[in-house]
């Protein structure tokens, strides 16, 4: 029998079944492992009643609140392949991902809007069947395109989710991450972390983006997830006194901002800080130590990969470092020609090991198919020190990454273009000093001009508001290379 991520809640829950799991620290409400494993179990058999059977794409569009979780283990649980919405994407940015996943189904919040079915999709399940009583009552289930099917490599993979980047759409290809490959990212990156059933994690991520790896490690564990839905910093720094957590998973701009409150009692209950979702400053790294007492530890987050690599800040590696890759994974440098490099010299990051993704789905390739001599070569550039720990520079390719929410300029191009008055557009990311970047944009226009407070409004009706361009510039002409391609 094929194994299924939602096995490690049920197993989780037969062993601590009265200890908490979830707690909002705003409203106070808990659930139990016992309660999520029986609101789980629930939602599975509601949704295979309305006909979701195993393989199916299926979407969760819900906000980071309790019921995100029994929702995400139920969908698991009834089999389906797991397709992660963000509830802050736009309709536009929603459709390009039911459209690119040929999604079959969707299981929305309460107050979220009906879902457009496929057009000419005439079967009775464009109707909405609704969950009566428990945690997650008022949620739906509707059919998008039942009969929608999937690559023929697609059955034999055991596929649990497939997941975007965040925030972005079509170009992100869509990363197929396998049960097996996921239980293997958890068992790796604990044996670094050491998650227990004393653990209590303060959550102040999306979990649209994060559940997959770090939420099923503290699932397995049996730990306490504070799920802290206030990420302003003083709320983040009181729920950590009140709350008592022991670990901080937050990103880059949580801990700047926490550090920017100035002189504070040690966070004394705190064991492990991690930044993930993109770099972290080592003056940010510096100062939020000096105010809490805790140093700040750092991940190398992909989602082909899972976290690689993993520095918690007390082993005396490089503080700029990501750390040494984790048991289970290996961690190369290659040149162009995807030649190994050796010790202090930079190149493309490539990586290898039990817990890489499985294909890529729009379009379609598996992993073997992109992969060279056995590794996944990431697109990022870095070195390895003579101590094996990892050192990111850059990207090799022109992702904006704004306060950890990466996209590509190719999206808002897109919707620039779309606009009339515009020839042709180039967007680009600007250095920020405290969010990464911001993105910039440079546009051509026809002689008989446009309306530039217009084509703001359309930009921000189709996109995430991290992703309408701060500046508009208009240029003569977009740079390109000699082969005719925008130069990024």
């Amino acid at each position: 029998m094929a194994m299924n991520l939602a096995d490690i809640l049920f197993s989780t829950a037969e062993r601590h079944s009265p200890r908490r799991a979830v707690t909002d620290v705003k409203s106070g409400r808990s659930i139990s492992y016992g309660q999520l494993a029986r609101e789980a179990e629930r939602l599975g058999a509601f949704l295979k009643a309305e006909g979701v059977e195993p393989g199916q794409r299926i979407g969760l569009l819900a906000p980071n609140d309790l019921t995100y979780l029994p929702a995400a283990f139920g969908l698991l649980a009834a089999g389906a392949c797991f397709v992660p919405l963000a509830s802050n994407l736009t309709p536009t940015e929603i459709a390009a991902i039911v459209r690119d996943v040929q999604l079959n189904g969707c299981f929305v919040w309460p107050n979220a809007a009906p879902l457009p079915v496929a057009a000419g999709h005439a079967d009775a399940s464009a109707r909405r069947a609704v969950v009566k009583g428990g945690e997650c009552e008022g949620y739906a289930f509707q059919w998008i395109d039942r009969g929608a099917e999937t690559p023929p490599e697609f059955a034999k993979l055991n596929a649990a989710f497939i997941r975007f980047t965040s925030g972005t759409t079509a170009r992100s290809k869509g990363v197929v991450l396998s049960h097996e490959a996921t239980a293997a990212r958890v068992e790796a990156s604990d044996r670094v972390l050491k998650f227990s059933e004393e653990d209590r994690i303060l959550w102040v991520l999306p979990l649209a983006y994060h559940f997959a790896v770090t939420i099923t490690a503290y699932v397995r564990a049996g730990s306490h997830v504070l799920l802290c839905p206030d990420t302003l910093p003083k709320a983040i720094v009181d729920a950590a006194r009140r709350q008592r957590a022991s670990v901080l998973y937050a990103a880059p701009l949580h801990f700047e901002r926490m550090a920017n409150l100035g002189p504070s009692d040690r966070l004394s209950s705190i064991r492990v800080t991690l930044s993930t979702a993109a770099p972290i400053s080592p003056t940010v790294m510096e100062r939020f130590e000096s105010v809490y007492g805790v140093p700040v530890g750092q991940a190398y987050g992909i989602i082909e990969a899972g976290l690689p690599c993993i520095n918690l800040g007390t082993e005396g590696l490089a503080q700029t470092s990501v750390g040494r890759p984790v048991p289970g994974y290996a961690v190369g440098i290659f040149s162009d020609d995807a030649t190994p490099l050796p010790a202090e010299t930079l190149g493309e990051i490539g990586v290898r090991g039990d817990g890489l993704f499985s294909a890529y789905y729009s379009p379609w390739r598996l992993r073997e198919q992109v992969e060279r001599d056995g590794w996944f070569l990431t697109g990022d550039l870095g070195y390895l020190d003579r101590s094996g720990a990892l050192h990111l520079k850059g990207r090799k390719k022109a992702l904006i990454l704004v306060a950890g929410l990466k996209f590509f300029p190719e999206e808002v191009e897109d919707c620039i273009n779309q606009f009339p008055g515009i020839k042709e557009s180039r967007v680009f990311g600007r250095p920020h000093a405290r969010i990464g970047e911001v993105p910039c944009a440079e546009i051509v226009a026809d002689p008989s001009g446009f309306d530039l407070d217009a084509l703001r409004s359309h930009c921000a009706r189709a996109l995430s508001s991290y992703k309408v361009p701060l500046e508009f510039t208009i240029v003569d002409a977009v740079p390109r290379t000699p082969s005719g391609k925008i130069r990024r």
